[in-house]
């Protein structure tokens, strides 16, 4: 399974909305579908997500969807919501229009590794995520220190 890290800004949306996926992103893909992510809306951040086929099945598997029912687990809309996006012989990806209704992503986004997926934001929303999460990370430092651990 992929191991997505690290921040990547500066990438540009071209005239024909697509995106150059950064290249230590898409050397973790497999090469068995190299060519693909699964880009879905983020269930907790402004922006949206993609994942490899294997992670997207792993969250198929942890689901319990059942084929028979009208309702699923919690995170069945997840896969519902996914779309499948081929990468171009140039290493880039068009968006899909639905998302860019959901949310603004303007013409320059960052991508950030989370582990088994990525995020896409636009610039701004990284830098209120960039803080919220330096925040965090302060404020459970600091409990872990008035906790005596």
């Amino acid at each position: 399974m992929a191991l997505f890290a690290g921040t990547y800004k500066d990438n540009k949306v071209d005239r024909k909305g697509r995106v150059s996926l950064p290249a230590k992103l898409r050397a973790e893909l497999p090469p068995e579908n190299n060519r693909e992510i699964f880009i879905y809306p983020s269930p907790t951040q402004e922006g949206l997500e993609a994942c490899d086929r294997a992670f997207m099945e792993q969250m198929r598997d942890a689901t319990g969807i059942n084929p028979f029912e009208d309702e699923d687990a919690d995170m069945g809309w997840l896969i519902e919501e996914a779309q499948p996006v081929t990468i171009d012989t140039g290493g880039r990806i068009m968006i899909p229009t639905d998302f860019t209704e959901f949310t603004d992503l303007g013409d320059e986004l960052v991508f950030v590794g989370r582990g088994h997926r990525f995020l896409i934001m636009s610039t701004a929303v990284h830098t209120e995520y960039r803080k919220r999460t330096r925040d965090l990370m302060k404020a459970r430092a600091k409990q872990r220190a008035g906790d005596g651990t």
